[in-house]
């Protein structure tokens, strides 16, 4: 009878090993397998590395059209492979490679500078690596790697900031890059002329950074057009020393009407003129302007002793609004806010005052000083003792969003004043006004995804010895359970 017990207990053993080892004969060979003909199968819980039907569908119709975009990658393809972080981007460009119309070009700028010369001649953008440049049909798309993904953080007890989750963008920028470039429309920036403003070979590093952000840039003659041309997204009006005429004040406004962008750089003007319908346009938008010129009375906030070049003040965003255009340049503690002599602007109550979003970009300190400089005022007085506001912004929800930016001066986005480093942070707060304005990315509607970190806190020595039951001592305990069981009955 024993000898049958053990030859079925044997028997048994016999068989679970054999299973076991067909687990594994079966396994290694599939896992190799899949790995050779790289297949992936996705089981991160918001389909991190899978392509969404948006975008396979518009591929899909490209590739039946024969449409071929090429996009450039300023890094190699098998750099991302091995990094965890860059695990979905890598997942997806190869979903991407997938499709005819996708044709990515990866190649490392330093070994290959002669493709980076071709794509950007003039370095008229200006790229960094992992930077990606969607290009078709002579139009370019250009996607900085910052914006593949978002981050949020939080500080732990200790004061240490961490990483608690991050969101993947990359696949509505590059379906939206793609269709972009496939649909060759180019939002373009058209700066005013014919009333004395500053002229577009003034601004070349300014049409540059434009250039950066997607956007075109031109010249505009109010009076010898109809209207605001279609593909405007912006009117710029940059330093003007003579008002609009009416029939350009209704053109404007027609184009305001239709959720419009106008952007108006106010320098000072010592001529004794009036701004009659630009004032009346900023009223629309209950923003009032003095023709006076700020200076800068404390020393200390003078740039090389030029009390017309001073420090400001970037202004933090209302908590209550929606709209944030200055947290990041007053974050970045790198740069000073410096502004050359400006023009000041005021809030007023007009009738549309409720369905205005209206706020301050950038403020003096109560040193400085507003002096009148120019117009027709009758009994100027000097302003002292208090901020003044150098740039502003508007936005009309009753106008179909109608926006529109001030700032007391167009000398600050100059090539000649970039060239001096003071202007850096307004320029950059411009830059910031023209993307609110009008973002010139295409939105495909395709969600971000989310990817969360895990973590397993252990606040204390009780809590690591809790931990340390859980995962040591009890497993240990079940194997221990599972022996003296198997002792006991391997005979029975």
């Amino acid at each position: 009878m024993e000898n049958a017990v053990n030859s079925k207990n044997k028997k048994f053993t016999t068989i679970a090993w054999a299973l076991a080892a067909l687990v594994l004969a079966v396994a290694i060979p599939l896992n190799l397998i899949f790995d050779r003909l790289n297949i992936n199968f996705d089981m991160t819980p918001h389909s991190l590395y899978t392509l969404t039907k948006t975008t396979t569908d518009y591929l899909d119709s490209l590739d039946a059209e024969n449409i071929v975009v090429d996009v450039y990658f300023l890094g190699e393809l098998e750099e991302l492979e091995g990094e965890l972080e860059l695990l979905a981007l890598y997942r997806t460009l190869l979903a991407y490679k997938e499709y005819n119309c996708f044709n990515l070009i990866d190649f490392d700028p330093d070994t290959n500078p002669q493709v980076l010369k071709d794509i950007n001649p003039n370095n008229f953008y200006n790229l960094s690596d992992y930077d990606f440049m969607f290009t078709y049909n002579g139009m370019v798309k250009r996607i900085p790697a910052s914006l593949m993904y978002t981050y949020q953080y939080e500080e732990d007890s200790a004061g240490n900031t961490k990483v608690v989750s991050a969101e993947f963008c990359a696949e509505n920028y590059f379906t939206g890059a793609m269709k972009s470039v496939v649909d060759g429309v180019e939002p373009t920036v058209y700066f005013l002329e014919g009333h004395g403003e500053n002229t577009l070979d003034q601004y070349s590093k300014l049409v540059a950074n434009l250039g950066n952000y997607n956007y075109g840039a031109e010249t505009l003659n109010l009076m010898n057009a109809e209207a605001v041309p279609e593909d405007a997204c912006i009117v710029v009006v940059a330093g003007p020393t003579r008002d609009i005429s009416d029939a350009e004040y209704e053109k404007l406004n027609a184009f305001l009407d239709k959720g419009g962008n106008v952007s108006l750089l106010m320098t000072p003007n010592m001529d004794d003129v009036e701004y009659s319908n630009l004032e009346a346009m900023m009223q629309s938008f209950c923003i009032g302007m003095d023709y006076n010129r700020v200076y800068e009375s404390d020393t200390a906030r003078h740039a090389s002793g030029n009390q017309f070049i001073y420090m400001a003040d970037m202004v933090p965003a209302n908590p209550d609004s929606d709209i944030d255009l200055t947290s990041a340049l007053i974050n970045d503690t790198t740069i000073i806010p410096y502004m050359p002599a400006a023009r000041s602007f005021y809030s007023i109550y007009g009738s549309n005052y409720t369905s205005c979003k209206i706020d301050t970009l950038i403020k003096t300190q109560p040193t400085a000083v507003g002096e009148p400089y120019g117009g027709k005022q009758t009994d100027p007085e000097t302003v002292k003792g208090q901020e003044l506001t150098l740039a502003m912004y508007s936005m009309d929800s009753i106008r179909n969003n109608a926006k529109m930016t001030v700032f007391g001066s167009a000398e600050f986005m100059t090539d000649e004043a970039t060239d001096t480093n003071y202007y850096i942070a307004p320029l950059y707060l411009y830059l910031s006004t023209v993307t609110w304005m009008y973002n010139s990315d295409v939105d495909m509607n395709i969600e971000n995804k989310t990817k969360v970190y895990d973590e397993l806190p252990i606040n204390s020595s009780e809590s690591a010895k809790a931990m340390m039951a859980v995962f040591l001592a009890i497993p240990a305990a079940m194997l221990v359970a599972g022996g003296v069981v198997w002792l006991r009955r391997r005979d029975a």
